[in-house]
């Protein structure tokens, strides 16, 4: 398993419309793939980045999840 990485270290910070860490509302498009949801808790977490993530943030690793 790779270690996750620091927020400094990938960019972490303020977000964009089209491209955000988590869903922002139920039919968001910007959010990205890596985002771990926990439904009981504003923020979530990353399967790459250390700590707790918000939704609204961006980093450099950020991808696009795949939505229907």
């Amino acid at each position: 398993m790779t270690e996750k990485a620091n927020k400094d270290d990938v960019s972490y910070s303020k977000g964009h419309p089209a491209s955000h860490c988590g869903p922002m509302f139920p039919a968001d498009k910007g959010y990205c793939k890596h985002f771990i949801d926990k439904p009981d808790r504003i923020e979530g977490e990353c399967e790459l980045v250390k700590g707790v993530i918000r939704r609204s943030f961006w980093c450099r690793l950020w991808k696009k999840a795949v939505t229907k």
